[in-house]
Formats: C-alpha cells, structure tokens, sequence
C-alpha cells in the first residue's frame, strides 16, 4: 500500500528461477542515506521489492532478470549507482511457509 491506502501493484507469484532467474541482494547503507539509495534500487524494473532490515545488511531487495548476464549486469549497475556493494544471497533449497491466508472463492 502506498501512502494513500491503495494497493500499488498486483501480481502473480511465480516460483524463483522457474522464468528467468533471481537473487536475494543485501546492502550495507547508512541510515541518511537508505531512503535515497532504496529509491534508486525501486526505479530498476528488475526490482521485485526492497525492504528495511535492522541489520548491518539493512537494505534488502530481490532482483529477476532474463538471464545470469542480465542479472550480472543490474547488481553491476546498483553497485556503480549507488557506490555501495551487494552480497547476493541466490535460493539454494526452496521452503513453503504457510502464512495462513484464507481465501473464500466460493462466496456461499
């Protein structure tokens, strides 16, 4: 939700890597610095979300891409644009959390 209480983006949830592929990206950002980094890293189409942690690793984001050198590219990109490294924290074994959502599509 945004700041005027609308929903700001709808989507399907496509398990990782099953089109193109993606990682996990963590950043060590000062905190004068974060809002300012966070939205260069949300202008990137790539950009799933990005999210504050309290952390040294305090901002945190998932990138998609076409391909490993897309991928590549795009962190290569960030890290030049915002001066700051990233660790890429790629799924090695893929976990379902239930959340517990419940969903009524019947409407009875």
């Amino acid at each position: 939700m945004n700041d005027q209480h609308f929903i700001s983006r709808i989507g399907p949830v496509i398990p990782p890597n099953h089109i193109g592929v993606s990682t996990l990206v963590a950043m060590a950002v000062p905190e004068n610095e974060l809002q300012a980094v966070a939205d260069k890293i949300s202008a990137y189409a790539e950009v799933n979300h990005n999210y504050e942690r309290e952390h040294r690793f305090n901002l945190w984001f998932v990138l998609i891409a076409s391909d490993d050198r897309h991928l590549q590219a795009v962190i290569e990109d960030i890290e030049q644009e915002t001066t700051y490294k990233t660790m890429q924290l790629p799924l090695l074994n893929d976990f379902f959390i239930d959340l517990g959502f419940k969903l009524d599509l019947n409407n009875d």
